[in-house]
């Protein structure tokens, strides 16, 4: 590995701005690397460098902004670098998502013709199927912070506050300009017809249809679900496109194995189509981590494929129905 000077003067470059000089040290870790023997590392390298040079002309990345006070333990801000190469997604669902990124990085050709960028995406399907990395590929694309709303705390610390707390959620998407990310959306969306439900959710849903019309902030809203039937109808309309992400088909589960297994050359054979049936992208992800985590800790430069295999059938234990 890198020693930590190279990092550290990496790390100050970058801040620094000073691209010429992170080229170089860029290069010289690369370098090392390969000679100590690092291959698949200094080749990773290699490849972000490439990457990296493609995307010189992009906008600059908008800078992290810190939640203000009063919203510190509701909104969840971080960075992505996902990208929508990095999904698996059906053709529909890729060229939506690919719409986004193009009207939002053309936005100043729209707006001279009094238009503007698509700015509103509901997602649903079961969990582990890409809901939440969709939104993190937005953010890496778009190059904005990713900001998670943390609507299981507004209603658990906030309830009688949450229509107060919204509003303040939406001053901040008009303030600095993000990808947000109204997770487990059905705990706010839920239908103002159910009469299981107390009287605050429902003016909670109406509070929040009157924020997304009023919204004309620049930020990117996105809100993803498990369960879509129980969202109001009215929200449907407020979102300029609804997208279902399903479970993974065969084919899907071994795409996302082949982008997994490509840094090391391994192969997606039958047995390993197998060993993923059933599972969602996210338990396949991590079925993949845990093997490369057992190599590095038993010293090996990579996991074995019947050891991913032991991992993807691990998960699958966990599945009800696998």
């Amino acid at each position: 590995m890198a020693n930590a000077e190279y990092l550290a003067e990496l790390v100050r470059a970058h801040y620094a701005g000073d691209d010429r000089r992170f080229s170089n040290l860029l290069n010289q870790v690369i370098a090392a690397e390969s000679r100590a023997g690092h291959s698949r590392l200094a080749e990773r390298l290699r490849e972000l460098r490439i990457e990296g040079t493609r995307n010189d002309n992009s906008p600059q990345a908008t800078p992290l902004a810190r939640a203000p006070r009063n919203l510190e333990q509701v909104l969840s801000v971080s960075y992505s670098d996902v990208k929508l190469n990095d999904l698996v997604l059906g053709e529909g669902n890729r060229q939506a998502l690919q719409r986004y990124i193009v009207e939002h990085r053309r936005a100043e050709v729209l707006a001279a013709h009094g238009l503007e960028p698509r700015r509103r995406l509901l997602l649903h399907g079961p969990p582990g199927c890409g809901k939440t990395m969709t939104a993190q590929a937005l953010a890496g694309e778009l190059r904005l912070p990713l900001v998670r709303v943390r609507l299981e705390v507004v209603f658990s610390k906030y309830l009688g506050e949450t229509a107060t707390t919204l509003t303040d959620v939406f001053a901040e998407a008009a303030r600095v300009r993000g990808v947000y990310l109204f997770d487990e959306f059905d705990a706010l969306g839920r239908t103002r017809l159910d009469d299981s439900d107390v009287g605050e959710v429902k003016r909670v849903v109406t509070t929040f249809l009157q924020l997304l019309d009023a919204d004309q902030s620049n930020s990117v809203l996105v809100a993803a679900t498990n369960t879509s039937h129980v969202l109001d109808a009215a929200l449907f309309r407020r979102f300029d496109d609804v997208l279902e992400l399903p479970e993974p088909s065969p084919r899907q589960r071994a795409e996302l194995l082949g982008h997994l297994l490509r840094p090391w050359r391994l192969r997606v054979t039958d047995k390993l189509e197998a060993a993923a049936n059933g599972l969602s992208f996210a338990d396949i992800r991590a079925a993949v981590q845990d093997a490369y985590k057992d190599a590095v800790l038993a010293d090996k430069p990579r996991p074995a494929s019947e050891e991913i295999g032991e991992r993807l059938r691990d998960r699958g234990t966990r599945v009800p129905g696998t």
